[in-house]
């Protein structure tokens, strides 16, 4: 990095580093103070367009009902007369015998029509809901359960008693009308003593209009248009999806959403994408149980989020503006604090430049600021030091290339092949040194051959020491002990006494007759042999006892297993089935078999080097974990 600075007489480069780095920080907490006074403040705006908002449905709502109060108060007014009314209804009614075809309603229509100033007309409603005789001859016939709310109540009112009245509402212009569009009239209604039929009177008056101009739902919304700057239109629909009243939403585009309140009889809301507007529909419950027609409103409301969203992108600016006046008054002052430390820096940088080159001889030159000097001794001492350390480890590195040389040269240069076997072996250590070895110890005048497969605990110098006197000991007692027992239980006997109890060694020692075919193994803890026999099936040499370097007498036993034409034994270390990938997963003693079953047909040197792939692909570019040694036994 050092070497990448500028060169003398240039402009030194750590200047617009430290800046950069101070307006970096600047910039971090600027914008980190920044962003949670716009979270606050945003949280502040958005809060109030909610509160005004939930306010102008709560106005809604309360006007609607004072609207509707207003009104059934003044229809309440007639009450009183259509039930004296009903009187000559009724006994006409009776008079016929309940017969309505034998009644005359024009009499009594023309009775009981001085009381009032207005249209009066009867309706006869049979149990089916059909207006079956009328004084109106439009609406004969109109049958009522195309509504069956209203037919509902209707079926109330026939099975019951009382007298029942609606507040002024819509009529029905014709048997075809599905609307209810036609003119406003006051109903009342009472049932027959038979409870065969409803009795019904109807009243239209001017003045009915006349006065729901001055209390109606149009006022309302004019006045809640004004109050509230993000609503931006109202519709008022009646039960029947008429419109009551509207402001500032020409058009009728809602009324679908209107009819789904309605029918639902539940507010929702719905989001217009791409306009900054959204709409939110109230039902207002206003049905009275006693009456039969349903005086309920849906209220559309139509809010804009234009000003909110203005009033948010003035904040973003207004921050940002700040932010930017923030960050380039600290790079200003930055630069002004910057410039009179960089002559010292420059010329600590020029010699640190020379040391880098390597004149490592080279020292500081003294600079005129205290801090600057501890900066200048710290440099010239930890240049000594590198100088010093550079040297040993120039040292150390030339030991361990020899002391590895040395390792290497323990390892059989030429392995002797038995007659009808194929032998290969492999050892790659950790580090520059490793604890496992190998060997294969034959007689020349005897058709014995001795195979041993060893790992000693740890790894790097210490265990390559154990490593050397392991393997000497187990190379010099199999010269006078011939049965593998013997000398395993020596060389643990040996190196107990050497090394004493500071480590231990698991240790696969074998002697191969290659005349007979058999195999003579004793197995102190080390990992067990894979025997795969030419039908593919798999056997495990498993420990005949414990490692060596761990008791002073151990008993060890000997296991004996005869090897056919086509069978194949593959010894290891644990490094292979321990070995780790960057995930942390272990290659495992499964994969190994899967790998020896998969490969038992072919030759010894081809199963290492299997093995030594399938490892090295699977731990890809994770770092060697432990030694890794492979020898593979193949009768042919």
């Amino acid at each position: 990095m050092l070497s990448r600075l500028q060169k003398p007489g240039r402009p030194i480069s750590l200047i617009w580093y430290l800046i950069s780095l101070i307006a970096l920080i600047i910039g971090i907490v600027v914008a980190g103070v920044l962003f949670v006074s716009y979270i606050q403040a945003k949280e502040e705006i958005e809060y109030d367009y909610a509160i005004r908002t939930n306010n102008t449905e709560e106005n809604v709502i309360g006007s609607v009902w004072l609207v509707n109060k207003g009104l059934t108060l003044l229809d309440e007014n007639l009450d009183p007369v259509l039930k004296q009314s009903f009187g000559v209804f009724l006994d006409a009614y009776n008079q016929s015998g309940g017969d309505p075809s034998r009644m005359n309603l024009s009499e009594v229509r023309l009775a009981i029509e001085p009381a009032y100033s207005g249209d009066v007309n009867l309706y006869i409603i049979n149990a089916d809901g059909v207006i079956e005789y009328t004084t109106l001859p439009d609406v004969q016939g109109v049958d009522f359960r195309k509504f069956p709310d209203f037919y509902r109540s209707l079926t109330r009112i026939r099975l019951g008693s009382d007298f029942s009245a609606d507040p002024v509402v819509r009529s029905v212009r014709n048997a075809s009308d599905t609307a209810v569009a036609g003119t406003l009239r006051k109903f009342a209604y009472l049932p027959t003593p038979d409870h065969q039929y409803v009795l019904e009177i109807g009243v239209e008056n001017p003045d009915f209009a006349d006065v729901r101009s001055r209390y109606s739902y149009q006022q309302m919304a004019d006045r809640l248009l004004a109050i509230n700057p993000d609503l931006t239109g109202i519709r008022v629909y009646d039960y029947y999806g008429n419109l009551a009243a509207e402001a500032g939403l020409p058009g009728d585009e809602g009324r679908q959403l209107a009819d789904m309140a309605r029918t639902n009889r539940t507010s929702l809301s719905v989001q217009e994408s791409g306009t900054g507007t959204w709409s939110r529909y109230i039902f207002v419950d206003l049905n009275e149980p006693g009456a039969a027609s349903d005086t309920s409103v849906v209220v559309e409301l139509r809010f804009s989020t234009a000003r909110l969203d203005a009033t948010l992108a003035n904040l973003v600016l207004r921050y940002l503006l700040i932010g930017l006046i923030a960050v380039i008054m600290g790079i200003g002052l930055a630069y002004a604090m910057f410039r009179k430390l960089t002559g010292s820096i420059n010329e600590i940088v020029i010699d640190v430049e020379q040391i880098a080159d390597g004149d490592l001889e080279h020292t500081i030159r003294n600079v005129n600021t205290a801090e600057f000097a501890k900066l200048e001794s710290g440099i010239n001492t930890m240049v000594k030091k590198i100088r010093v350390y550079t040297e040993e480890l120039e040292r150390k590195k030339a030991e361990l290339k020899v002391a590895a040389d040395i390792q290497d040269a323990f390892l059989p240069n030429n392995i002797p092949h038995p007659a009808h076997f194929d032998l290969s072996a492999l050892s790659i250590p950790a580090r520059e040194v490793g604890g496992d070895f190998y060997d294969v110890i034959h007689e020349e005048d005897q058709a014995r051959y001795a195979l041993v497969v060893a790992d000693v605990a740890g790894k790097g110098v210490p265990a390559s020491l154990f490593m050397a006197l392991s393997r000497t000991a187990v190379r010099i007692i199999s010269r006078w002990e011939k049965t593998p027992q013997r000398v395993v239980e020596n060389s643990n006997t040996t190196f107990i006494k050497d090394a004493g109890s500071t480590s231990f060694v698991t240790l696969f020692y074998a002697i191969l007759d290659e005349r007979s075919r058999t195999l003579t193994y004793v197995n102190a803890g080390h990992n067990p042999p894979l025997l795969c026999r030419a039908d593919a099936t798999l056997e495990e040499l498993l420990p005949t006892g414990p490692v060596i370097g761990l008791l002073d007498t151990p008993a060890y036993r000997e296991g004996v297993v005869t090897m056919g034409s086509g069978d194949m034994l593959v010894m290891y270390t644990d490094g292979v089935t321990e070995a780790m990938n960057g995930e942390g997963e272990l290659f495992s003693d499964d994969r190994l078999r899967e790998i020896v079953i998969a490969g038992h047909t072919e030759s010894a040197q081809a199963m290492v080097e299997r093995i030594r792939t399938e490892v090295a692909s699977f731990c890809g570019s994770a770092p060697q974990s432990d030694d890794i040694t492979i020898m593979v036994l193949k009768a042919i």
